[in-house]
């Protein structure tokens, strides 16, 4: 009976483990995530500035633009991006 106890409680601590473990990848993943799309909004603010002259527009179709999904993107980090949204 002692060595199932033992073997439980084993068992127990190592599924208590993977899910911290688990939670903390997460959380830090998350975090990385949220870094990684700030720098991108910057590089995106950086690309707006030094295109400023080459913008988007119906006489300019290749010119410089962002798409929805990083203005929300940007939006959601408080980036603000000047260039138009295609």
């Amino acid at each position: 009976m002692n060595k199932r106890k033992e073997k439980i409680i084993g068992t127990m601590g190592t599924a208590i483990a993977v899910v911290v473990l688990f939670a903390v990848l997460l959380i830090c993943g998350d975090k990385a995530l949220d870094a990684h799309e700030q720098v991108e909004c910057y590089k995106l603010q950086a690309n707006a500035e030094q295109y400023k002259n080459f913008l988007y527009s119906p006489t300019n179709i290749g010119g410089f633009y962002i798409t929805s999904l990083e203005k929300q993107m940007c939006d959601y980090h408080g980036i603000v991006i000047d260039a138009p949204v295609r």
